[in-house]
């Protein structure tokens, strides 16, 4: 297993439990919903995993994409959702496809960490075209540089013992340690980002961005950002690539 989308498209038990996993997505969609379109609103969940609170956005906005690059987690979503009258579940292709300017909301939680910068920038650029003038992009946990694996795992415990999942936290985290995650965090790291770093990269991308009070996850030791299109819908990055790749 050689990347990061390798992991996620098999089998893992990112989650300890049935309990865990629930958990996560009450956790984040409180930290959303705040944030959500009106009713005719059209939301985005890029990256979004198994995606159980789907259907609690939904009932708030008018559609909601949903696409992951592990088509693994895309399966599962058509099982879930293919019923849904206003959940898509998006391939590649699809996400393609949508309309520029047709989105309220891009939700990316929990996600850059496993981007590459290259990767990361391709992703900026698309959700520049995707998002409406005035739309906004909500980025959840966010790591910053210098939080180790050690404040992760007192964080993480801390949860699971006010959640009542302790037992399997600690089995969990065993099984991590000897697992894939542990290789390839060693091997291939996590993506970290100041808030300087981050805010001057949306920026370069046609965002305005600010730091929220607190993550959308469980976890105080990471960051979210809310950020907005700016009304020229200008991408100086994007261009400045178009631009060089001319040269080249």
């Amino acid at each position: 297993m050689d990347s990061w989308l390798s992991y996620w498209n098999a089998p893992n038990k990112i989650y300890v439990s049935e309990r865990h996993r629930r958990l996560h997505y009450d956790i984040v969609f409180a930290g959303i919903a705040p944030h959500l379109p009106n009713r005719r609103g059209v939301v985005l969940d890029w990256g979004c995993g198994d995606a159980l609170a789907a259907d609690r956005i939904a009932e708030r906005c008018g559609m909601v994409f949903l696409y992951d690059a592990a088509e693994s987690a895309r399966a599962r979503l058509r099982r879930r959702y293919d019923s849904h009258a206003r959940i898509r579940i998006l391939e590649k292709s699809g996400l393609d496809e949508l309309a520029a300017d047709s989105v309220d909301l891009i939700i990316v939680n929990s996600v850059i960490q496993y981007l590459s910068d290259e990767q990361l920038n391709e992703a900026l650029v698309l959700f520049n075209r995707l998002v409406k003038s005035g739309g906004t992009f909500l980025l959840g946990d966010v790591i910053n540089p210098g939080s180790g694996n050690s404040r992760h795992v007192t964080t993480f415990l801390r949860f699971a013992w006010k959640n009542g999942f302790f037992l399997s936290a600690i089995g969990g985290l065993a099984q991590t340690f000897i697992s894939p995650y542990r290789n390839l965090q060693r091997e291939v790291g996590f993506a970290t980002f100041t808030r300087e770093q981050i805010l001057d990269k949306l920026a370069r991308h046609g965002f305005a961005a600010e730091k929220l009070a607190q993550n959308i996850g469980f976890s105080r030791n990471r960051s979210s950002y809310l950020a907005r299109k700016l009304d020229n819908g200008g991408c100086p990055q994007a261009k400045q690539t178009e631009h060089e790749r001319g040269a080249a």
